[in-house]
């Protein structure tokens, strides 16, 4: 049998034409439902996330990104590509050192302070060429209840960013929710890390 967790049994309210009408008619469930509101935050690259307690009530969180607009960021670099992490969303940086390239064995994990933290490569995931810095980075970074490390190459610091979209050309590209340009006329893309750990959360 499959069982379902209580997040997913609430993300059923979002299927399409899902009716709470004690009986079925030939109009139920034919309105503009949830699986509409979900469809137009999505396409304005939203999520929307249901907390329930049974007899109190429940909660509906909207998140939205901001098109254009100044945000503090962090600047890394990972393989040749310089990118920017919203600062809002990291926890802490650490270094990828010996220690706990022992401890992964391959595996695409490590053990922080007793608590397991998933890994994605950002050179790996984005296909980036090899860097030859001499030292890797984990930034870990939380959006909800979840928390994750991005495995990057560099460290640059904070950032003030003025995000810009990218055109029809990249709306499409996972991960990735805006560029910005730098002082020395660089790009950097800017990271869509709700979409970084919905992927994560798929690959397991």
């Amino acid at each position: 049998p499959i069982y379902l967790t209580d997040k997913e049994i609430y993300n059923l309210i979002f299927a399409a034409g899902l009716s709470t009408a004690e009986s079925i008619t030939d109009v139920s469930g034919r309105g503009v439902g949830m699986d509409v509101v979900k469809r137009n935050i999505e396409d304005l690259r939203g999520t929307v996330e249901i907390n329930s307690t049974p007899g109190k009530g429940s909660i509906f969180t909207i998140r939205l990104p901001l098109t254009l607009a100044i945000i503090d960021g962090f600047l890394i670099q990972s393989g040749n590509t310089k990118y920017i992490i919203p600062l809002e969303m990291i926890q802490e940086c650490i270094e990828l050192s010996k220690d706990y390239r022992e401890q992964m064995k391959g595996n695409d994990f490590i053990n922080l302070r007793d608590t397991i933290l998933p890994l994605l490569n950002i050179r790996e995931y984005l296909k980036e060429e090899e860097s030859q810095s001499v030292r890797e980075n984990v930034v870990v970074v939380r959006y909800g209840d979840y928390k994750m490390g991005l495995q990057v190459d560099e460290l640059y610091g904070e950032f003030q960013t003025v995000i810009k979209p990218l055109g029809e050309m990249f709306v499409n590209v996972p991960g990735i929710s805006g560029g910005t340009i730098l002082g020395s006329g660089e790009i950097a893309l800017i990271f869509d890390i709700p979409k970084l750990m919905e992927y994560k959360i798929r690959k397991k």
